[in-house]
Protein backbone atom coordinates (compact mmCIF):
# COMPACT_ATOMS: atom_id res chain seq x y z
CA UNK A 1 0.00 0.00 0.00
CA UNK A 2 1.26 3.34 -0.82
CA UNK A 3 -0.06 6.32 1.12
CA UNK A 4 0.88 10.41 0.85
CA UNK A 5 0.31 12.38 3.38
CA UNK A 6 0.39 16.16 3.22
CA UNK A 7 0.96 17.42 6.65
CA UNK A 8 2.47 21.03 7.60
CA UNK A 9 4.21 20.52 10.54
CA UNK A 10 5.87 17.09 9.73
CA UNK A 11 8.86 17.50 12.18
CA UNK A 12 6.52 16.76 15.09
CA UNK A 13 5.28 13.51 14.51
CA UNK A 14 6.88 10.37 13.58
CA UNK A 15 4.83 7.07 12.88
CA UNK A 16 7.25 3.80 12.92
CA UNK A 17 5.39 0.32 11.91
CA UNK A 18 7.08 -2.78 10.96
CA UNK A 19 7.56 -3.35 6.79
CA UNK A 20 6.82 -0.05 5.91
CA UNK A 21 9.18 2.56 4.64
CA UNK A 22 8.31 6.27 5.77
CA UNK A 23 10.05 8.86 3.31
CA UNK A 24 9.37 12.73 4.56
CA UNK A 25 9.90 16.33 2.80
CA UNK A 26 10.11 19.73 4.26
CA UNK A 27 9.49 21.75 0.49
CA UNK A 28 10.24 25.54 1.54
CA UNK A 29 10.51 26.14 -2.27
CA UNK A 30 11.24 24.54 -5.41
CA UNK A 31 15.18 25.11 -4.77
CA UNK A 32 14.99 24.41 -1.30
CA UNK A 33 13.64 21.31 0.36
CA UNK A 34 14.95 18.23 2.42
CA UNK A 35 13.83 14.80 2.40
CA UNK A 36 14.78 12.01 4.51
CA UNK A 37 13.76 8.03 4.83
CA UNK A 38 12.92 5.83 7.98
CA UNK A 39 13.52 2.53 7.18
CA UNK A 40 12.16 -0.59 9.88
CA UNK A 41 15.41 -0.92 11.44
CA UNK A 42 16.74 2.95 10.60
CA UNK A 43 16.25 6.20 9.92
CA UNK A 44 18.31 8.08 7.04
CA UNK A 45 19.62 11.32 6.83
CA UNK A 46 18.09 14.79 5.66
CA UNK A 47 19.13 15.46 2.69
CA UNK A 48 18.97 18.88 1.47
CA UNK A 49 18.54 20.50 -1.95
CA UNK A 50 16.10 21.12 -4.85
CA UNK A 51 13.54 19.35 -6.93
CA UNK A 52 15.71 17.19 -9.05
CA UNK A 53 17.35 15.78 -5.42
CA UNK A 54 13.75 15.45 -4.32
CA UNK A 55 12.57 13.35 -6.68
CA UNK A 56 15.91 11.22 -7.19
CA UNK A 57 16.05 10.56 -3.00
CA UNK A 58 12.47 9.62 -3.63
CA UNK A 59 12.98 7.07 -6.46
CA UNK A 60 15.27 5.80 -4.13
CA UNK A 61 13.21 5.07 -1.29
CA UNK A 62 10.29 3.81 -3.59
CA UNK A 63 12.31 1.07 -5.50
CA UNK A 64 14.08 -0.13 -2.14
CA UNK A 65 10.83 -0.73 -0.35
CA UNK A 66 9.58 -2.37 -3.33
CA UNK A 67 12.79 -4.48 -3.38
CA UNK A 68 12.32 -4.55 0.40
CA UNK A 69 8.60 -6.09 0.27
CA UNK A 70 7.75 -3.19 2.21
CA UNK A 71 4.93 -0.57 2.19
CA UNK A 72 5.72 3.31 1.37
CA UNK A 73 4.30 6.23 3.41
CA UNK A 74 4.95 9.74 1.81
CA UNK A 75 4.14 12.59 4.35
CA UNK A 76 5.84 15.99 2.65
CA UNK A 77 4.82 19.25 4.34
CA UNK A 78 5.20 23.07 2.78
CA UNK A 79 4.28 26.62 4.64
CA UNK A 80 2.81 27.39 0.81
CA UNK A 81 -0.14 25.21 0.25
CA UNK A 82 0.00 25.72 -3.49
CA UNK A 83 4.17 24.55 -3.51
CA UNK A 84 2.99 22.28 -1.25
CA UNK A 85 -0.15 20.65 -3.42
CA UNK A 86 1.99 20.67 -6.36
CA UNK A 87 4.83 18.83 -5.31
CA UNK A 88 2.27 16.60 -3.96
CA UNK A 89 0.46 16.39 -7.06
CA UNK A 90 3.57 15.57 -8.63
CA UNK A 91 4.79 12.71 -6.73
CA UNK A 92 1.33 10.94 -6.85
CA UNK A 93 1.48 10.28 -10.71
CA UNK A 94 5.09 9.67 -10.20
CA UNK A 95 3.77 6.51 -7.97
CA UNK A 96 0.71 5.97 -10.18
CA UNK A 97 3.14 5.31 -12.99
CA UNK A 98 5.02 3.07 -10.53
CA UNK A 99 2.01 0.66 -10.47
CA UNK A 100 0.86 1.85 -7.21
CA UNK A 101 -2.04 -0.75 -6.04
CA UNK A 102 -3.63 1.55 -3.33
CA UNK A 103 -3.21 5.01 -3.00
CA UNK A 104 -4.89 7.23 -0.49
CA UNK A 105 -3.88 10.83 0.56
CA UNK A 106 -4.77 13.57 2.99
CA UNK A 107 -4.07 17.27 3.27
CA UNK A 108 -4.42 18.44 6.87
CA UNK A 109 -4.36 22.33 7.44
CA UNK A 110 -2.17 23.44 10.68
CA UNK A 111 -5.47 24.08 12.83
CA UNK A 112 -6.45 20.06 11.97
CA UNK A 113 -3.23 18.29 12.67
CA UNK A 114 -2.99 20.50 16.10
CA UNK A 115 -6.84 19.18 16.88
CA UNK A 116 -5.46 16.09 16.07
CA UNK A 117 -2.75 16.37 18.64
CA UNK A 118 -5.18 17.43 21.43
CA UNK A 119 -7.09 13.89 21.34
CA UNK A 120 -3.86 12.40 21.44
CA UNK A 121 -4.42 11.01 17.86
CA UNK A 122 -1.72 10.30 15.15
CA UNK A 123 -2.81 11.59 11.39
Amino acid sequence: MLTNRANPALQEWEIMLDGLVQFEAEIASPKSMRSRVIWPDSEGPWIEGGMEDLMVHFTYASWTAYNLGCALSMALSSKDDALGRSVSEMMTRMISSMGAIQLAEIHLTPEALEDLRRGRLEP
